[in-house]
C-alpha cells in the first residue's frame, strides 16, 4: 500500500501544472536544443520536472515545429537512462485530470505542437541509476519513418 501510494504521489508531481520550481538558465552561447538538418524539424524550449530523489519518475516538455511539406508523427521517445518513456496526455473527466498514453502524435506542416504541464508530455519512466536532480538529460523522439530527433534537456523548470 505505501509503495502505491509513492508511486501515485510521483505520478502526480511528474503531471502536474507549473508550480514554483528551480529555474534553469542555458549558457548565453549555447547551442539549440536540437539543430535540424535544412528544413527538418526543430525541438525547442525542452526541460524535465525536478522530482525528489526517491522518485521514480518524471515528466519531460519541449516544443516541437515541423517547417517541412509533410506531416510529422512521433510515435515513442528514448533516453539512455530510462528504461521506458512514453507520450502522455492529460484529459479532464468528470472534472479529474487523467493521463492516457498517446500511441503517436502527429505535427502538420507549419505547425508547432507544445508538450507542457497539463497537456501532452513525456513520462520518464524506470530510472536506470535514479532520476537526475541537476544537469541535463539526453533524449530522442522516435518518428514514425524510423528516424530519432536527438536533443538535451535541462532538468528544472526553464526560465521564461
Amino acid at each position: 500500500m505505501r509503495l502505491t501510494v509513492l508511486v501515485l504521489a510521483a505520478l502526480l508531481a511528474g503531471c502536474a501544472p507549473d508550480s514554483p520550481a528551480p529555474t534553469v538558465s542555458a549558457p548565453a552561447a549555447a547551442p539549440p536544443a536540437a539543430v535540424p538538418a535544412a528544413g527538418g524539424p526543430v525541438i525547442s524550449g525542452a526541460w524535465v520536472r525536478q522530482v525528489p530523489p526517491a522518485a521514480r519518475m518524471t515528466a519531460g516538455y519541449l516544443r516541437v515545429h515541423n517547417p517541412g511539406p509533410a506531416p510529422l508523427v512521433i510515435v515513442g521517445a528514448e533516453s539512455p537512462l530510462f528504461a521506458n518513456i512514453e507520450v502522455h496526455g492529460t484529459v479532464m473527466s468528470d472534472g479529474v485530470a487523467r493521463m492516457r498514453h498517446q500511441e503517436s502524435v502527429a505535427v502538420a506542416p507549419g505547425e508547432t505542437v507544445v508538450f507542457e504541464p497539463g497537456g501532452l508530455h513525456l513520462m520518464l519512466m524506470q530510472p536506470k541509476n535514479g532520476i537526475p536532480g541537476s544537469g541535463a538529460i539526453d533524449l530522442s523522439l522516435v518518428l514514425e519513418d524510423g528516424r530519432r530527433l536527438e536533443f538535451s534537456a535541462p532538468v528544472g523548470q526553464p526560465a521564461d
